[in-house]
């Protein structure tokens, strides 16, 4: 989530009038995010988030993604729904950019990764990849390895990442001519960070906006990055709570053998991603003047400095 396009006072009297909503509903900037613009909406007791496409997707695979959502709230895996405005449509257009209004997911980011809390998480995608079979979401911009680094290989990185370079490049090698095409597919989430994850009554997912057709263990890779790994926990505690989310996930779906067998290249793999995403965004791509947030990519140097155990 972020904002690179500022709704005008026109504007937002038309989402008002569009939906229903109350003359003195209010919009406050989301500035978390990367890709897309978002506003919180305030109307009397009720939130919701009004969600604004950037990055010149194809809106056939947007309307696909709604339907996604709404597919998956009817079968019990919790995520935001998108609603239908008085022209009997799920979106509307600004600027010629689709706008869609969601419900707002109440509960509680997760603070505290413990197994409890790894085994919701491995079952809830578990279900949502065993229902995204025979479905499929392509992106022309999406959170990719290839996409990135050919991002970032136009500038001279050797200057930009420093005593960086060594790390990131070598690590970039071990992964760069492995196989992952013949892997189980279907739609990931592909952004399942601990701060996309609501946990109310029951174990909610947020921001689809880069969920897209490709191989399944790349969710599985993220949330052993970026739950587990990046904490850096106590290596037999490590082991566990890994042992524990795969095993929940595994009630849901059975992995393959070849999953298996390339789960820890893609747990690499995803860790690059997400650093070179980074390195993208900071040294690359024109900013300025954007409320977004900036992340650093050193914070995930921790992902490339240790080789990791065997998963399986």
């Amino acid at each position: 989530m972020a904002v690179y396009t500022n709704l005008t006072n026109e504007h937002k009297k038309d989402i008002r009038t569009l939906y229903n909503l109350g003359e003195k509903a209010d919009f406050i900037e989301i500035s978390e995010g990367i890709l897309n613009t978002n506003y919180l909406i305030e109307d009397r007791d009720k939130k919701y988030v009004f969600r604004l496409l950037e990055g010149r997707r194809n809106i056939g695979e947007e309307l696909k993604e709604l339907d996604f959502l709404n597919f998956l709230n009817e079968n019990d895996v919790s995520c935001p729904q998108v609603f239908v405005n008085n022209s009997g449509k799920n979106h509307m257009f600004i600027q010629e950019k689709m706008g869609c209004l969601f419900d707002f997911i109440h509960g509680n980011k997760v603070n505290e990764i413990d197994c409890d809390v790894l085994k919701k998480i491995g079952s809830t995608l578990g279900k949502l990849h065993n229902l995204s079979k025979g479905r499929s979401i392509e992106r022309k911009r999406k959170i990719d390895l290839d996409f990135f680094y050919e991002k970032i290989s136009k500038i001279d990185l050797k200057t930009v990442l420093k005593d960086d370079y060594d790390l990131i490049m070598g690590r970039y090698k071990e992964i760069e001519k492995v196989d992952f095409s013949r892997l189980p597919k279907g739609i990931v989430h592909n952004d399942i960070f601990p701060d996309n994850v609501f946990m109310g009554e029951k174990l909610s997912l947020i921001d689809f906006n880069d969920c897209m057709n490709a191989p399944l263990i790349i969710d599985l890779a993220i949330v052993i990055n970026f739950w587990i790994k990046i904490k850096e926990f106590p290596k037999e505690k490590e082991k566990n709570l890994i042992k524990t989310f795969l095993g929940s996930y595994e009630y849901e779906r059975k992995l393959l053998p070849e999953e298996k067998k390339l789960l820890k290249k893609m747990v690499l793999k995803m860790a690059l991603t997400f650093i070179f995403l980074r390195i993208n965004k900071s040294y690359v791509e024109d900013n300025r003047g954007k409320n977004m947030e900036v992340k650093t990519y050193k914070e995930l140097l921790i992902l490339l400095e240790e080789e990791m155990d065997e998963i399986y």
